[in-house]
């Protein structure tokens, strides 16, 4: 599943559910006045911002990416996610094996832990200036 962003203008922005989430969190953490008109940027329902706020958005992007707070923001995002601990895997309760006793589970591959599902959300540096590209241009925009 991912987030289709469709700018009035005809511009195009999309992130799937693991590239979205951490990027709409950003977004809301640095411009919270602002992304509250938005009502809901974790689903795809169609909510979204008028022409004029996405190009606030976009200033206020641009802003924090020049001064360095978004690359600190994924850094420090980073450095948490990397120190968080393996977690027993929730297939195979550790054991390693799933269903025949001889099969080796696959969500770890045998292993008995996984990293935890927090793991899976990536962020960067890059996706915020894609989406600050995207808000200049975008005429006001719709999650879908």
């Amino acid at each position: 599943m991912g987030m289709d962003v469709y700018g009035k203008s005809g511009a195009y922005f999309r992130r799937n559910v693991w590239g979205w989430h951490p990027l709409a969190d950003l977004v809301c953490r640095l411009a919270p006045e602002l992304t509250a008109k938005c009502k809901d940027w974790s689903t795809n329902e169609g909510y979204g911002l008028g022409a004029r706020d996405s190009k606030k958005l976009a200033q206020i992007l641009r802003a924090k990416l020049a001064d360095g707070t978004i690359a600190d923001f994924v850094a420090r995002r980073d450095a948490r996610l990397t120190a968080m601990p393996d977690e027993t895997c929730r297939y195979c309760n550790g054991t390693g094996r799933r269903g025949d006793p001889d099969a080796t589970c696959n969500a770890c591959d045998g292993a008995g832990k996984q990293r935890p599902s927090a793991t899976w959300y990536r962020l960067s540096v890059a996706d915020a200036e894609e989406f600050a590209s995207f808000l200049e241009s975008c005429g006001g925009f719709q999650i879908c």
